[in-house]
């Protein structure tokens, strides 16, 4: 063992400058990969299954990687700084947000990829952080649920491709609280947050609209 460590001492002093920073870069590259993997993995065991899903899991691993190769590449040129905050918040507002929590999800990643640049030791604590995170708040709110009686309501978040009537019904629904919608051609792409005070309500729902909604993920939290 003390030998291989010799060998890997003796191979980083032969090293140039240039290719110290290329090593050091793809190591945060490795890192904010795994750290935005196991934060999005860790976040899809409570009440969010939909981050399991190959494109959420694709969004965990590369978001990190973006956020670390903007500030690499921007560095401290301020007129590529300002262009870049104007390309993201374009992309930010052409991009459906089901939840507050997907936003900050999004956001997380980034800042992972963003602290990555400034300070390894930074990011590897949010990588710790963002993980157990979850299980804090879980624990948290299974002695709050001991100690309190209120009745439950059931949200559900769902995708749903509809047209321009459907749009118009499913957004008069009672139990609907929020949506957004991406048009693609000639179908509309929803993604909606719905409420319900019992398990009654959300079978009506989903009898109805059975038909139309792609997928969903159920979640339960107290009534206000």
């Amino acid at each position: 063992m003390q030998d291989f460590l010799e060998l890997i001492y003796l191979a980083y002093k032969k090293l140039s400058a240039d290719n110290i920073q290329l090593l050091l870069l793809i190591i945060k590259v490795f890192l904010c990969a795994l750290g935005g993997l196991i934060i999005t993995v860790s976040h899809s065991f409570f009440s969010y299954q939909w981050l399991r899903n190959n494109f959420n899991l694709y969004v965990g691993l590369t978001l990190p990687i973006i956020g670390l190769v903007i500030t690499t590449v921007i560095g401290t040129n301020i007129a590529l700084s300002i262009g870049m905050l104007g390309a993201l918040s374009i992309v930010r507002f052409r991009t459906p947000i089901r939840t507050p929590y997907e936003l900050v999800h999004y956001f997380s990643l980034l800042t992972l990829g963003i602290s990555a640049k400034v300070d390894i030791s930074i990011t590897i604590l949010l990588i710790f952080l963002l993980s157990f995170l979850p299980f804090l708040i879980q624990s948290f709110s299974k002695i709050k649920s001991k100690k309190s009686s209120n009745a439950k309501q059931i949200i559900m978040n769902f995708d749903a491709s509809l047209s321009d009537e459907e749009i118009q019904s499913i957004s008069s629904d009672s139990f609907v609280k929020n949506f957004s919608v991406k048009k693609l051609g000639k179908s509309n792409e929803l993604s909606v947050l719905a409420k319900f005070t019992s398990s009654h309500e959300k079978d009506i729902f989903l009898k109805k609209w059975n038909n139309r909604i792609k997928n969903y993920d159920i979640s339960f939290d107290e009534i206000d």
